[in-house]
């Protein structure tokens, strides 16, 4: 588990590698090594890869493309970046576009590269956090946001407009953080998932249906065999819509036993063995991603002899090779933009109207300004509290209205805005 693992605490500057050891049960971040390795020459596959490493010449983020385990195929592309943020790589299938959170020397910024044409944009650092999926079928990006001990929020976010929606909280009354590389998108359904623990420290599946009008989440408790489990490279397979994940298992003295490929039921929580991945009880944070065309998990992986290779698992036949890793290379992805296109192209989910809302003041104590700007229709209102239960419900008819809150007790609230066109959430806490 991570504690306040937000983006915006900015502390893991990743000018090297690093490494989490995951001997050490990963109910906390115990350990990272900072190491330098030499790759090694390993077999070809046909598989689109994407990274970051520093350039100690330059003291500058270069961009690397390469197709997995091909040591003969890296391209470099340099950056204006001088370092980026732990996990914080994500890939836009729908788009083309690698994005990276990283710093130059004034401030920080968004890098954007798209891989058709290698062009690299900076943009100002919005909300992307370090737990971040995107729907290939859409371009939406969906972020997880630890608030406060036990209030975790889902974002959609925009990247063309830059506009960030909430589409509601999850309370987990005492959880601290939440884990990083444990999350999953299926873009066939518009289902976020992720692997993390609840307020009885059990491991538990979230399921987050962010097409829905109206936002929920379901939890599931994972049937796990081993004593101790740390479940991490989370990935939807949007082929045969199969959730994978690596789950590192302990006996009940806690120490690490072995590190397994998993499939996830998602309804039931059962765990399928798929293949152990033997010789490798360590990995690169943010190296884990899905290519969609050949069923392969691929991660970094560090051997008893802290020796790093790519590992490519196939899931049709449970079986992994490894192979070549270019330099210091970190936040890794792969390229689906051709599975995306493929599958995806001619699927489009309306974009709803937006309302540009305000509420003022937020926090609140016992009443709040709401602002609707280029107010047309009349609409409905309604407050939950983050267990789903209504709190108010009333009807916005002009442009500014003035709430009432007096009744409510202190926390976090979501504010459903609602007519015919249009269905919009917004944060609101109460103190």
């Amino acid at each position: 588990m991570f504690h306040k693992m937000l983006m915006e605490a900015a502390h893991f500057v990743f000018l090297y590698m690093i490494i989490f050891l995951i001997h050490n049960r990963m109910k906390t971040f115990t350990l990272f090594v900072f190491i330098y390795m030499l790759s090694s020459l390993g077999a070809q596959a046909q598989i689109s890869l994407v990274g970051s490493s520093s350039n100690t010449i330059t003291g500058s983020i270069d961009i690397m493309k390469w197709q997995a385990l091909d040591s003969a195929s890296v391209i470099t592309y340099s950056t204006p970046l001088r370092g980026c943020y732990l996990g914080s790589s994500v890939f836009d299938a729908y788009n083309s576009n690698y994005y990276l959170t990283g710093y130059t020397s004034a401030s920080s910024e968004l890098l954007s590269f798209n891989t058709l044409t290698n062009d690299a944009v900076l943009s100002p650092y919005y909300t992307f956090s370090n737990i971040t999926e995107i729907d290939m079928s859409t371009g939406k990006i969906y972020n997880l946001i630890s608030d406060s001990i036990g209030y975790f929020s889902v974002n959609e976010y925009d990247i063309n407009t830059g506009r960030d929606s909430l589409l509601g909280v999850i309370s987990e009354p005492g959880i601290q953080g939440i884990r990083i590389d444990a999350t999953g998108f299926d873009s066939n359904h518009g289902i976020l998932y992720y692997v993390g623990f609840d307020n009885s420290q059990s491991d538990c599946l979230y399921a987050i249906p962010v097409r829905n009008t109206a936002f929920s989440w379901t939890k599931t408790t994972l049937l796990t065999t081993a004593p101790g489990n740390n479940f991490y490279s989370v990935n939807y397979d949007n082929v045969n819509d199969i959730l994978f994940a690596s789950n590192a298992e302990y006996d009940s003295a806690n120490n690490y036993t072995v590190n397994r490929v998993v499939e996830i039921n998602y309804l039931t929580g059962a765990l399928i063995s798929r293949g152990l991945l033997t010789g490798f009880p360590y990995f690169l944070v943010g190296s884990s991603s899905f290519d969609q065309n050949s069923g392969s998990l691929l991660l970094v992986g560090f051997d008893t002899n802290f020796m790093r290779r790519m590992i490519v698992f196939n899931t049709y036949t449970n079986t992994f090779e490894t192979g070549f890793v270019p330099g210091n290379v970190s936040e890794i992805v792969c390229d689906n933009y051709a599975f995306a296109q493929s599958h995806y192209v001619n699927v489009s989910i309306p974009e709803e109207e937006k309302l540009d809302v305000s509420i003022v003041p937020n926090p609140a104590t016992n009443k709040f300004m709401l602002h609707v700007n280029g107010f047309k229709d009349k609409f409905s209102i309604k407050i939950y509290n983050v267990n789903g239960k209504e709190c108010f419900s009333g009807e916005i008819q002009s442009p500014e209205t003035e709430i009432s809150i007096e009744f409510l007790s202190e926390g976090f609230y979501f504010v459903n805005l609602q007519n015919q066109k249009i269905l919009q959430t917004h944060k609101l806490i109460i103190q």
